[in-house]
């Protein structure tokens, strides 16, 4: 057993911050991977958690969350390569419903360039139309100091690519990249022969302040976002921030067919990871470095979504759910991880004033259990995203240097 697959054991069966993981890393044509821990823990039958262990296995189906953004930001640049789009188009002439986008262009958009805010959270109306309707209002706002990363930028382009491409954005996605890349195994909807592959993300808790939350409207196929589970229709109308369903082999399909030129040309995909915003404060804050509907290689290596070994201009996403892609256009090499740490955890934890994660009764680091209201202990991953470096990309990169790949 080499340290990657030991501590992916670690992070998933000592630490209890995921219920499985599955991390994949290689090169334009080599790829390796290990797989640890379940796809499904527990299930809710008649108001009682039951044991319900269901291993990962090769071929289990991820809800990629905000991996997705990097398809959008990717079938974006293939209509600019075919002339069907411009950059410097602008989107309220593009899609008249905009109507406060009239002169902002695609590429302030999809760069950040601008900050987008709608009237209202799209995930707290619980109805779809009135969701539409906030998304459509969506208008310029004063750009944050720190935290520029939105999911509705995402949101917004979609919508540009299908008035382009003249037809639905999941066909689109299917039509430009999923086909020539061979992705045979990714979905907006999971057919009913497959749902039994998918990850469970259901059973999600949080708390915050004085709030214990259990969300249990994501059944297996249905995307774990609230946005996307709010507004796609269950993936017949599919969202450009989120909602895509695929397998750890096609994603590897999918980081390969970028390294090799198939379905960008390498000056595009160098375009991605070009950073449009991040710069220091001055005060020892730093305003996020952004590329493409992505992060791009941050200076300072603990704010970063990019793996210290890659270059500048690499790509990095990563999902709430647990997911991670980080793509090295100079080196081309990828680094995949796709689990879940949704799935029967305490994801977030806002504490109230005075209150830290030690009044909780696990440690400031994150790990631990919690005592849920009803009685059970409910283990944390509320900081799984400060462990990727020190237990997954470093031992990464040694595993890849033993291979000759580095």
């Amino acid at each position: 057993m080499n340290q990657l697959q030991s501590n992916t054991r670690v992070l998933c069966q000592e630490m209890n911050m995921l219920s499985g993981l599955c991390a994949a890393y290689g090169t334009a044509s080599e790829s390796e991977s290990v797989i640890s821990g379940y796809a499904q823990e527990t299930e809710l039958q008649n108001g009682v958690f039951t044991p319900c262990y269901r291993p990962l296995q090769e071929d289990s189906l991820y809800d990629l969350a905000s991996l997705t953004k990097l398809m959008t930001a990717v079938l974006t640049l293939k209509l600019v390569e075919q002339g069907k789009l411009r950059l410097d188009e602008f989107i309220g002439r593009i899609d008249p419903r905009f109507v406060h986008l009239t002169d902002t262009t695609v590429f302030d958009v999809l760069s950040f360039r601008v900050s987008l805010k709608t009237p209202g959270r799209i995930d707290e109306t619980g109805d779809r139309d009135e969701s539409l309707r906030r998304l459509f209002a969506v208008e310029i706002c004063e750009s944050p100091k720190i935290r520029v990363y939105s999911d509705i930028n995402a949101m917004v382009i979609k919508y540009v690519a299908e008035a382009k491409c003249g037809m639905s954005f999941s066909d689109a996605l299917s039509h430009y990249l999923f086909h020539p890349a061979g992705m045979t195994e990714t979905f907006a909807v999971v057919p009913e022969k497959n749902v039994h592959r998918c990850v469970c993300y259901n059973y999600e808790h949080r708390i915050a302040k004085d709030a214990y939350i259990l969300r249990t409207d994501t059944p297996l196929a249905a995307p774990h976002d609230p946005k996307s589970l709010v507004l796609s229709l269950g993936g017949r109308d599919l969202c450009g921030h989120a909602g895509v369903f695929s397998s750890k082999n096609d994603m590897v399909r999918f980081a390969q067919a970028l390294l090799n030129n198939e379905l960008i040309s390498r000056e595009s995909l160098l375009s991605i990871g070009t950073n449009y915003t991040g710069k220091p404060n001055g005060d020892g804050t730093w305003r996020q470095y952004l590329g493409f509907l992505c992060f791009t290689k941050h200076p300072y290596q603990h704010l970063s979504e990019v793996p210290e070994w890659m270059q500048p201009r690499s790509i990095g996403l990563s999902g709430f759910t647990g997911n991670h892609l980080s793509i090295d256009p100079l080196r081309e090499r990828f680094v995949l991880f796709l689990g879940n740490r949704c799935h029967n955890r305490v994801s977030n934890i806002l504490p109230p004033d005075g209150k830290s994660f030690g009044d909780y009764g696990i440690k400031e680091d994150g790990v631990g259990q919690i005592h849920w209201p009803d009685g059970r202990l409910v283990s944390s991953s509320a900081k799984y995203v400060y462990f990727k470096d020190k237990l997954l990309h470093a031992p990464i990169k040694v595993r890849m240097q033993e291979l000759g790949w580095l």
